[in-house]
């Protein structure tokens, strides 16, 4: 077996070293085995990873088992619940290329044998595979888990959406303040990512599709025993993985992103997600972009939903056979041939797999819908596409014609749409928040849910050149590419103009000329940026456009 951490501690003149790895409480026998780093996103800040030192201990126990050794370190999880319409929003995006970045520094610079990653979180796990892809040596995803959904005097379901919703509710006389405050400590009754298909979850589901997870692992449940079970296993399997030398060069193909992309469309999967795969994608030098992505949703039909008729959870999921049961049910639609961490084709993995509750998984003839829940949209609006979650729309909101209202930030728009001076049939255009102008191309939760609390999400739009979470439903358009601050034409709309918006045959224009819209780019001043020092001044001049992955140069 070649080792790249004997070329670090082999031989006379590496008693330094060795001596260094002795400090540490290292023994020979250790010392001889493969070293194996765990990288592990647990933090005592969120729920999605306070459980991971259990997991973690159950990995170290499994490489143990199979000869290895194993070496620990913490990675960074900014958190979005903390962040969410506020300024710190800002550092979410951002923090996944530090991720990635800082995995490769870890790594490389301690010439690790294999890594496993033990992550949980909305840019946390996008990060850790685009530095395993970057890194390229034998790797294992290990997704954190997602939560049980609360329940409120055992009957509501209690989700995160639900309380964020819940603000405009009770400014409408629709929710007691105090039944609101109940559900506090409900949304999250244990550790993990929420229970629906937020990014996280979704990334998660995701890295099990494209090969880096073992199948059935990333719907467990956060802190079951299953997953402490499952974890050893995940160590285990490491040790075979650097006995092989099988590394994400051989399972990240083209055919496993497109896997990915119909799985996503086919649950109804986080928003953020495309973003992420562009990312992913762009560290493995396989060209995927929008047009992959439109052709794909306008060909997959959509089999498990989180619409609100449809509370289905990722548990429910689990319970309905995993992400191996929707693979299985797409049939044809799925490259099977692509290697995964297991040594074995997505065809194998599947080969077996069932779906246990028809009215959580439909069926290929039974749709939830015939094509997937993520439309494209292109426009001189959006010259270079936007993006819209068209499952979580009310049907008449496909096409859709109204007037803009302006604004510069996230927060202006939230006051207007309390305010009560956001009206049926308008269009808010939320600008200046994309990747640069941000900068971090903040998610517009926040400003979605108000329209949800106050009745809004099934007569007034939203559109901008920042994102939108998992957990946003509405006629929310995001993405919106060449954002504003590069002189995109989001820049140049003016209050009242009219927006046209059409689902169906995926256009955003700006109802003017196209000599008015000349005009008024040629007349367009870039704002100041609003951050100055440190790195999210460095980001922002780095960063590029969303609909490419939104990576650092």
């Amino acid at each position: 077996m070649k080792l790249r951490s004997r070329e670090r501690f082999e031989g006379l003149g590496r008693v330094m070293q060795r001596s260094w790895l002795r400090g540490a409480g290292i023994i020979d026998e250790e010392i001889e085995r493969p070293f194996i780093a765990v990288v592990n996103s647990w933090e005592e800040l969120a729920p999605e990873n306070i459980h991971l030192d259990k997991v973690s201990a159950a990995v170290k126990a499994g490489i143990r088992m199979a000869g290895g050794t194993p070496f620990e370190f913490n990675m960074i999880h900014a958190s979005d619940g903390w962040a969410e319409g506020a300024y710190s929003m800002r550092y979410i995006l951002p923090s996944r290329d530090l991720i990635a970045d800082a995995m490769e520094v870890m790594i490389e610079a301690h010439a690790f044998d294999g890594v496993v990653m033990i992550g949980c979180g909305d840019k946390v796990v996008p990060g850790m595979l685009m530095g395993a892809v970057r890194l390229d040596i034998p790797c294992i995803f290990l997704y954190g888990g997602a939560t049980e959904a609360g329940l409120y005097r055992s009957k509501k379901r209690i989700l995160i959406e639900t309380v964020f919703e819940g603000v405009g509710q009770v400014k409408r006389g629709l929710l007691a303040e105090k039944e609101l405050l109940d559900y506090e400590d409900l949304v999250l009754p244990g550790p993990g990512g929420g229970a629906l298909a937020y990014t996280g979850n979704t990334m998660g589901m995701v890295a099990e599709v494209l090969g880096f997870s073992l199948p059935y692992t990333s719907t467990i449940s956060a802190g079951a025993t299953a997953q402490l079970k499952t974890a050893k296993r995940v160590g285990m399997q490491i040790m075979k993985l650097v006995s092989d030398q099988l590394s994400p060069s051989k399972f990240l193909t083209k055919e496993s992103l497109e896997n990915a992309i119909r799985f996503i469309n086919a649950i109804s999967g986080s928003l953020n997600v495309p973003m992420h795969l562009l990312a992913i994608s762009s560290e493995a030098g396989v060209d995927i972009g929008l047009d992959t992505f439109h052709h794909l949703s306008q060909t997959t039909p959509t089999l498990f939903s989180f619409r609100p008729e449809n509370p289905r959870t990722i548990p429910d999921l689990d319970r309905a056979g995993g992400v191996p049961a929707v693979l299985k049910e797409l049939g044809e639609l799925v490259h099977k041939d692509c290697l995964t961490v297991t040594r074995k084709t997505v065809g194998k993995n599947i080969e077996h797999a069932e779906v246990y509750d028809r009215e959580t998984i439909r069926s290929l003839n039974d749709p939830w819908s015939t094509t997937g829940a993520i439309a494209v949209l292109k426009g001189n609006l959006a010259p270079e596409g936007a993006i819209v979650k068209k499952s979580g729309v009310a049907e008449k909101m496909w096409r859709h014609q109204g007037p803009a209202r302006v604004f510069d930030a996230e927060e202006e728009a939230i006051e207007a749409i309390y305010g009560k001076r956001i009206k049926p049939g308008d269009i808010i255009v939320i600008r200046y928040e994309g990747p640069s102008g941000g900068p971090g191309m903040r998610e517009m939760l926040a400003a979605t849910a108000a329209l949800v609390g106050m009745g809004l999400d099934d007569s007034v739009a939203l559109v901008t050149d920042g994102r939108f979470s998992g957990a946003s439903r509405g006629p929310a358009i995001g993405y919106i590419c060449p954002e504003a601050m590069k002189g995109g034409p989001i820049a140049i709309v003016r209050e009242g103009d009219q927006i046209r918006i059409d689902m169906i045959d995926g256009k955003l224009e700006l109802n003017l000329s196209e000599r008015e819209i000349k005009n008024r780019l040629s007349a367009w001043i870039p704002p100041p940026p609003r951050i100055t020092k440190g790195y999210l001044s460095r980001y922002s001049k780095l960063v590029g456009p969303a609909l490419k992955g939104a990576v650092l140069g």
